[in-house]
Formats: structure tokens, C-alpha cells, sequence
């Protein structure tokens, strides 16, 4: 490793830090694979109930990119197998945080199945 390569964080901790925002990029380009920026800032703007533009995704997709966890090869966005697994790995961690701690959070208002369903149902 030369004096100026840069690791990040979660290169050193057995839980990969990713941002929520980073986790639903990578999640979204599992599921929808070769996704232009801006339908992917619309459909993660629908998942939070929010307008999303391109320029909100700037930084988590530089992140991303940065650790090779996020490929634009004109394409598309794409993600590799370890994006996927990281993002696995995180999404998991915190479902079962949500699950186990029910003093702090209601779960039925936090997890709305009429998304899920949005989501599958609307291929844009």
C-alpha cells in the first residue's frame, strides 16, 4: 500500500459503515440494475416520500464509487457482489435492531407494507 492510498473506515470494523441513503442506492441497483442517476434519485425519493434530484445522490454515489462497490460503465449504475453483500450485511444489522428494540420504536409504523408492495408493483 503506498503512503497516499486511502482506505476507508469500515475497511477495519466488521460492520461496513454505509449511510442509509448509500444503502438504498445499492439496493435499488440490485434491483433494478442499470438504473440512470435520475430515475434512481426518483425511485429512492419515493421509497423516504421525499423529491429527490440528482444532485442528492452526489456524495453517497462518490462513496460508493470510491470503494469500487458501484460501477457507471455507460450502462448504467451497477453494483458488485461485495456492495451487495456489505449492503446485506447492514440492511440485516438493522432489522434486527429495529425488532429487538420495540420500547423505542413502534415497527408497525416504521415499516409500512403498502411500500413494499408500491415498489414491486411499479417498474416505472
Amino acid at each position: 500500500m503506498s503512503q497516499n492510498s486511502v482506505m476507508t473506515f469500515d475497511s477495519f470494523t466488521p460492520v461496513p459503515d454505509i449511510s442509509v441513503l448509500e444503502l438504498a442506492v445499492v439496493i435499488c441497483c440490485v434491483r433494478r440494475p442499470g438504473l440512470d442517476q435520475a430515475r434512481l434519485a426518483k425511485t429512492i425519493g419515493r421509497w423516504f416520500g421525499v423529491k429527490l434530484a440528482e444532485h442528492d445522490l452526489k456524495s453517497p454515489l462518490r462513496r460508493l464509487s470510491h470503494r469500487d462497490w458501484l460501477k457507471n460503465e455507460g450502462r448504467g449504475l451497477h453494483v458488485g457482489e461485495e456492495a451487495r453483500e456489505k449492503a446485506e450485511f447492514a440492511a440485516h444489522g438493522i432489522v434486527q435492531l429495529l425488532f429487538r428494540d420495540r420500547y423505542f420504536f413502534d415497527v408497525g409504523k416504521l415499516l409500512d407494507v403498502s411500500i413494499v408492495k408500491e415498489d414491486q408493483s411499479d417498474e416505472d
